[in-house]
């Protein structure tokens, strides 16, 4: 099994020159700063401080396309559906964190 995942893998970066790993790695550093980012804007927005909240807003953005601006920039041959999928992942997560922001009443 481990044997297959690192082939599979091994392929992955041969066939589109994007190493899963180093995007494994960018996905997963980015956590904390997600959430950190999450509270500053929720903090800020309850302060009524616009400027920290769009400062803590760019960065939770740099966050989110952090791991597929890799795959852009190094990335080749990549079928359309992974577009699709890295958009809809975009897309949900700007829209749970909208919802979750406005849950908290910071948002009119």
């Amino acid at each position: 099994m481990f044997d297959y995942l690192q082939s599979w893998l091994r392929q992955i970066e041969n066939n589109h020159g994007v190493n899963p790993v180093i995007f494994a790695i960018i996905y997963f550093a980015g956590v904390i700063p997600f959430w950190l980012s999450i509270y500053k804007i929720i903090n800020a927005m309850k302060n009524r401080d616009y400027r920290k909240a769009v400062t803590f807003g760019l960065v939770l953005g740099a966050v989110i396309i952090a791991p597929f601006t890799y795959v852009a920039v190094f990335g080749h041959n990549l079928p359309a559906w992974f577009w699709i999928v890295a958009a809809a992942i975009i897309l949900y997560s700007a829209y749970t964190i909208l919802k979750r922001i406005r849950q908290t009443r910071a948002l009119p």
